[in-house]
């Protein structure tokens, strides 16, 4: 007798089914109910590891297609100790009268205040007073032995970051929709979390005393675990409690960003500090083009009444040229060439559970031959996309044919890109001429 033939299904197996089924919903429903706050940092964070940087004309073209995709809050600029493309950004956004709700800048402390005497605003506070940057997020770092080296102290540290966050609250514009806003970023989260816990509860607490509208953190290198942010924005929960925001900033370095934002979203968090395509920092970032399309994939209803999806394909196509002077890797999930260029009917997309629609993010999707695997099904939707009639798509051993001459092309030691049509040309006359020629041996 065989072991299938007394396979027994038992109330047991059906239980913990049921429960595993049960854990995965809940966390389902969290991805589809929420409706994530994304603070937009394509026209800055991707400057960074940009080798031909960005100039003021490349940050007028993001900030069209940002607005044009849909987000509503967004970075325009980071202000360092020389002359840089934000400057000349954000003194054009001022100059040309743009409407600057949502616009957020970086902002740094003031040092060595003193108790008594009136702060002297800092380079990048005067920028965004000149300006009339209506939203701010402090750039914050505390890690203790850090701050040491620098002559630093960490509790001077602590009244500096106070005292500069209330300067800036009495200068903002009053809380209002698009406007007034404070952010806190501890940009050194992780350090602060290793080297010195009680510090950093301190600092947390001191946010939570702030008059301050969310706090962000990051992994800077991008070596934690997903599970390490799942459970730190928990922590951060008791502390910053709704309606303040946790935004998070996972680094990629370990290749777990874009699952770490997916993780901070299952921990409570609102969502993401984050660029649109993945360039950032120094390999890049969780882009918040993989959260939306995650979150699409779990069935969240909010996004498409958020963001214009239709243009979610071309966004990331003209980004991409701006950011590395190049087109998007092929084997880039989404919006990669690849990633809709079926090689067997198994990968293509449509209506079941977390499959993404090619056509939802404005994808045409299409097939390409591989010698190592075409199954005669891709090789005829293959052809029938070029454009070959119906009695060559529809000849079973014509297509088997194919299959059978780019096998024996490697086997020959032959590299062809069989995906390419005048290739696809050569390999379809020379399987037409084996058939051909079958046919008269069969004779």
């Amino acid at each position: 007798m065989m072991i299938s033939d007394s396979i027994d299904v038992t109330e047991l197996d059906l239980d913990a089914l049921s429960e595993t089924k049960l854990l995965i919903e809940g966390r389902l429903e969290r991805l589809r109910s929420v409706v994530p706050s994304i603070l937009d940092l394509s026209c800055r964070e991707c400057a960074l590891p940009a080798s031909y940087g960005h100039t003021l004309e490349d940050k007028k073209v993001l900030f069209k297609l940002v607005r044009e995709f849909g987000f509503h809050d967004l970075m325009v600029s980071n202000f360092f100790d020389f002359p840089n493309t934000d400057v000349q950004f954000v003194r054009y956004l001022a100059s040309e009268k743009f409407d600057m709700d949502g616009m957020f800048s970086f902002v740094s402390e003031v040092s060595d205040t003193e108790d008594g005497k009136p702060i002297t605003p800092n380079y990048s506070m005067n920028i965004i007073l000149e300006t009339g940057i209506p939203n701010i997020t402090f750039d914050l770092f505390f890690n203790p032995s850090s701050l040491v080296e620098m002559g630093r102290s960490p509790e001077q540290v602590l009244r500096d970051v106070e005292r500069s966050i209330l300067f800036m609250r009495e200068k903002l514009p009053a809380k209002s929709g698009g406007r007034g806003r404070i952010y806190v970023n501890i940009a050194d989260f992780f350090d602060v979390f290793d080297e010195d816990e009680s510090f950093l509860l301190r600092v947390i607490k001191l946010m939570e005393a702030m008059p301050i509208d969310g706090l962000l953190f990051e992994d800077t290198r991008g070596t934690h675990f997903h599970f390490q942010t799942y459970e730190i924005v928990k922590l951060l929960r008791r502390y910053v409690p709704s309606p303040r925001k946790i935004l998070v900033h996972p680094h990629a370095g370990n290749g777990l960003e874009d699952a770490t934002l997916i993780d901070a979203i299952l921990g409570g968090a609102d969502g993401t500090w984050a660029a649109f395509t993945p360039h950032a920092a120094q390999i890049g970032h969780g882009s918040s083009l993989m959260l939306i399309t995650n979150l699409l994939r779990a069935g969240n209803p909010h996004l498409e009444e958020a963001y214009n999806l239709s243009k979610l394909m071309n966004t990331a196509k003209e980004m991409w040229k701006i950011h590395t002077h190049d087109e998007i890797e092929s084997n880039q999930p989404v919006v990669g060439s690849r990633a809709y260029k079926y090689i067997d009917r198994a990968f293509e997309q449509g209506e079941r559970p977390g499959d993404l629609p090619p056509e939802m993010v404005g994808v045409t999707p299409s097939w390409r031959m591989s010698p190592a695997w075409s199954p005669p099904y891709t090789i005829a939707r293959r052809l029938e996309e070029l454009g070959y009639p119906s009695s060559i798509v529809n000849d079973e051993k014509l297509l088997r044919t194919i299959r059978w001459v780019m096998s024996d092309m490697n086997l020959d030691g032959q590299h062809e890109k069989f995906e390419e049509p005048d290739e696809i040309v050569k390999v379809l006359a020379a399987a037409q001429k084996r058939v051909e020629e079958e046919r008269l041996g069969a004779k």
